[in-house]
Parts: structure tokens; sequence; C-alpha cells
């Protein structure tokens, strides 16, 4: 198990950030595709993929696609949380602004509760979210977990 049972309400998870480059948002795309098709598909031009089709669409650049974001501080969680965030987490998300592809975007999440229950489990609930570097909020929301495992992997 991780270290999550020593966090305390407040405590912030470790930070990550990713750049948000052209090839992750097409390689989301196109996975995204040929899972819907179940062969291996290309996505075509949208607004995920074509910065110029994005433009026409009124945006000022592509963007990811919001679940990219969700993945990713699905993926914070899991880091911190392992097995406990997989079998007893719940995670919920906002998407408040665009995520520009090309841009560097920080994963955040911070501990809003820490309560020992009745058996001796952690329950953990925190605030995540995304922002760019200039500390514009993109994503927010909250996750729920169990801590049952106390240093074994039951």
């Amino acid at each position: 198990m991780s270290g999550a049972i020593d966090l305390k309400a407040g405590a912030m998870l470790p930070v990550r950030e990713i750049v948000v480059t052209p090839e992750r948002v097409q390689w989301y795309g196109d996975g995204m595709h040929s899972a819907a098709t179940g062969e291996l598909r290309r996505a075509g031009q949208n607004i995920h993929t074509d910065a110029e089709y994005a433009k026409g669409q009124g945006l000022t650049t592509a963007i990811a696609d919001g679940m990219m974001s969700t993945a990713w501080i699905s993926s914070m969680l899991l880091k911190a949380f392992g097995r406990d965030y997989l079998e007893r987490g719940e995670l919920r998300t906002k998407y408040i602004k665009t995520t520009d592809v090309g841009i560097t975007l920080k994963i955040l999440g911070r501990v809003r509760e820490r309560d020992t229950q009745g058996d001796g489990s952690v329950r953990f609930v925190l605030d995540v979210w995304t922002e760019n570097l200039a500390g514009v909020k993109l994503t927010e929301g909250d996750a729920v977990i169990e801590v049952r495992s106390l240093g074994n992997d039951s």
C-alpha cells in the first residue's frame, strides 16, 4: 500500500505536470474511435486533432478531450491510493474551461477530510483539479476513497 494512510486533512497529493501534446490527444482520439468501431481507426479532423478546424468552430486552438483530464486525475489517485482507489474509490469531475493542446497541465489533489471508520478503515474525501501554469483551474472535482488495506493487499 502507498503512504496514503498517513495523509492528513489539508495535505496535497504529489503534483504531476503533463504536456498536452498533439500526439497525446491524437492517440486518445484514435483509441476512442478504435474502441467504438472494434477495429483500428484514426480519429478524423475535429476540435481535438486539428487546430485550424478548432479555430473554425470558435476555439483558439485544438483542445484535449475532457476525459483525458479525468484520466490524469484518476492516475494521480491510483498512484496515491493504489488498489483501494480501484476497489473502493469514486471520482467526479466537471470541465470548467478548455484544456488547450500545447499547454503544461498540472494535476492536483488535496485531502479535504480524513475520517477513521468504526471498522478501522479510513475514508478520504479529496478535492481534485487540473490547472494551467498560470493557476487557472480547468477541471474540478472530488473523490472519495476508503482505505482498508493498511499495509496488506487485502
